[in-house]
């Protein structure tokens, strides 16, 4: 007997298998710039002050996000919040939850010092290798905490999302981990977004720097480097090097589109900590089709997908700025 699957069962199908695989929750820059010669002004914003203990984004920094593809929003966390998250990221790398992180992506996936040298720890509401350390009442669970923030971000940016490609952004998909780099540790020029895999779900990039008041973009270096040359993992034939340096001050946070902006970690000479995440879009019936080729049954398709959502969380989620 054969079966033929509709089309939203196929998504429908896909998405429960990744969030089953995954344990995914809804949840989940600087002050100086340095530019090299030949790219554009930078638009440096402060984030505007609020009344509420949350943080918020501007519809100034929105329209900058999608207008040029990135924005820097320098003391986005207050100072109190980046101690207690780094202070989190501390007592987690002590309790053994971060591993090397490696590159790639589902059956790729693999350790290569010569890319990237770098711990992560995912994230989550939930997670059980997370609340077995901390129990649910960490700096990132609290009301107005660490979720709640990454949360009512996501939902900003859902407006942009659907004016831009007619989708929306999914919560229930989101990836969030913690990175850090040790003394000497680097991450070479990557994008986030690679068509043909699961990574295609992800709309936004975020970077929130953790490190320590006064840190100095000289001495300590580690910046953040986002290519605007137009080229992809490399700069394309013929095409000057175009890019901006951002330092990693604590408190900011950087947003980028993840298919658009390839970046990297220049060498850092300290201890470097970030938060990073992907916005994702929904899964469409198209995606099926996109990871499999012609040839291929739904019911192989769906397989695909969900394995490869699944390993966004243990693969894709490794691509980290």
């Amino acid at each position: 007997m054969t079966h033929r699957a509709t089309t939203s069962g196929l998504v429908r199908s896909a998405k429960y298998v990744f969030l089953l695989a995954s344990g995914i929750a809804a949840f989940t820059t600087p002050q100086h710039f340095r530019h090299n010669a030949r790219s554009k002004t930078y638009w440096q914003l402060k984030s505007s002050t609020q009344s509420t203990a949350m943080p918020q984004i501007s519809p100034v920094h929105i329209e900058i996000l999608s207008n040029q593809g990135y924005v820097v929003i320098p003391s986005f966390l207050s100072r109190e919040l980046v101690e207690e998250l780094r202070d989190d990221i501390l007592g987690l790398r002590q309790n053994g939850a971060f591993r090397e992180a490696k590159i790639g992506q589902d059956s790729t996936n693999e350790l290569n010092k010569n890319i990237r040298i770098a711990e992560t720890c995912f994230l989550g509401r939930n997670r059980p290798e997370l609340t077995k350390i901390y129990g649910d009442d960490s700096v990132r669970d609290r009301p107005n905490g660490l979720y709640d923030t990454l949360d009512s971000l996501c939902e900003k940016l859902t407006g942009l999302c659907w004016k831009e490609s007619s989708t929306r952004l999914d919560k229930s998909l989101t990836e969030l981990l913690y990175a850090y780099y040790p003394s000497g540790g680097f991450y070479r020029r990557h994008r986030d977004a690679i068509p043909n895999s699961a990574s295609v779900l992800r709309k936004y990039s975020l970077l929130i720097y953790l490190n320590r008041d006064g840190w100095d973009g000289t001495k300590d270096a580690g910046q953040l480097r986002i290519h605007l040359d137009g080229g992809g993992d490399e700069v394309p034939p013929g095409v000057e090097p175009k890019f901006v340096d951002v330092d990693p001050l604590g408190g900011t946070l950087v947003l980028f589109k993840s298919d658009e902006i390839p970046h990297e970690v220049l060498d850092t000479n300290s201890e470097r900590f970030a938060l990073v995440g992907w916005y994702n879009r929904a899964v469409s019936a198209s995606d099926i089709g996109n990871l499999g080729d012609g040839g291929t049954s739904d019911t192989v398709r769906v397989g695909m997908l969900a394995v490869a959502l699944a390993l966004v969380t243990v693969g894709v989620a490794n691509i980290v700025g």
